[in-house]
């Protein structure tokens, strides 16, 4: 599906719950109940969708949240774009916490990629920024998705102050591991407006600053640039919202949870597509005109607060 700008539309990510089973000091508040979010789509709209989105182009899904691990039809719905709609490129971004047990069954249903959000490889500093989460089990899952075979990449958000320090020891892990470690800037968006001014920390600068990195050109269309260190399995990654703008190069859409399309993560305009469940030309043709008007660019504004509960961080950036 190609938008009035000629980029190619090709990738959806879905959001499938708000809920999730952490509290990251930058994505959610502390104050939120863990079943205060219910979702607006069934599992039978959100089959309905990923079917119309096929149908006009779509070729990557990227199932999000919230916590989409904690969303009781993800194998059902994995297999269902894998199998029923031939999406053969799905991905989750998760915390990681419960993959373990899951992984073996998400990847037969045909899930090949996984996105960890992982900010600290120290127990006490994980546990502080997830307030209470248990990096033990992040890290078993991330060694069981590699014995399955799954593409893993971790997502850092860095923050100054908190983890620069580690860098080093995440890049390290690219080194004996077929793992993409992406260093993502903290945006002022949501929860992350109250550490912006302390905690942002610019990429760009810093990953220049690191002997034995270099720039590899990359096939993907991805919003990160990546390099590697000499003779390692994996790729450092780094994306850039702030300081570097992706939006001539944008491929994707979003659906939420409440049944609604965002074309820019960053817009606060949505669709709601709701009206055109259950039918399906109608459906077909709504999509195509919606995102043939995806906007250029969007200018994030750096002092608004948004008042979202949810963040970029959720809905998987």
């Amino acid at each position: 599906m190609i938008d009035k700008y000629g980029r190619n539309i090709n990738y959806a990510r879905i959001s499938l719950t708000e809920k999730c089973n952490l509290r990251c000091v930058y994505c959610m508040p502390d104050d939120v109940s863990f079943n205060e979010y219910e979702n607006t789509l069934s599992l039978n709209d959100y089959k309905f969708i990923i079917n119309g989105l096929s149908q006009i182009g779509i070729t990557k899904i990227r199932f999000t949240g919230g916590e989409p691990l904690l969303y009781e039809g993800l194998s059902e719905i994995i297999r269902y774009t894998y199998e029923e709609c031939n999406i053969k490129d799905v991905a989750i971004t998760t915390n990681g916490i419960g993959l373990y047990d899951m992984a073996y069954e998400l990847y037969e249903s045909g899930l090949r990629t996984v996105n960890i959000s992982l900010d600290s490889l120290k127990e006490y500093k994980y546990k502080s920024i997830t307030r209470n989460g248990d990096i033990k089990e992040v890290l078993k899952s991330i060694s069981r998705c590699l014995e399955l075979g799954m593409k893993v990449k971790i997502n850092c958000v860095l923050i100054s102050g908190f983890n620069e320090n580690e860098i080093p020891d995440f890049i390290l892990m690219t080194k004996f591991n077929n793992i993409d470690v992406r260093f993502i800037e903290l945006m002022p968006l949501g929860e992350a407006s109250k550490i912006y001014r302390n905690g942002y920390v610019n990429i760009q600068d810093v990953i220049s600053q690191i002997d034995g990195l270099y720039k590899i050109e990359s096939s993907e269309n991805s919003t990160a640039k990546y390099y590697k260190l000499e003779d390692s399995m994996g790729r450092v990654g780094i994306i850039t919202p702030m300081s570097c703008s992706f939006c001539s190069e944008c491929n994707r859409i979003r659906i939420t949870q409440n049944g609604t399309i965002k074309l820019c993560l960053h817009s606060e305009e949505e669709y709601d597509i709701k009206y055109y469940l259950n039918k399906p030309l109608i459906f077909r043709e709504v999509l195509k005109e919606i995102i043939l008007d995806k906007p250029e660019r969007h200018y994030l504004n750096e002092n608004k607060v948004s008042d979202t509960k949810r963040s970029m961080y959720q809905i998987g950036v």
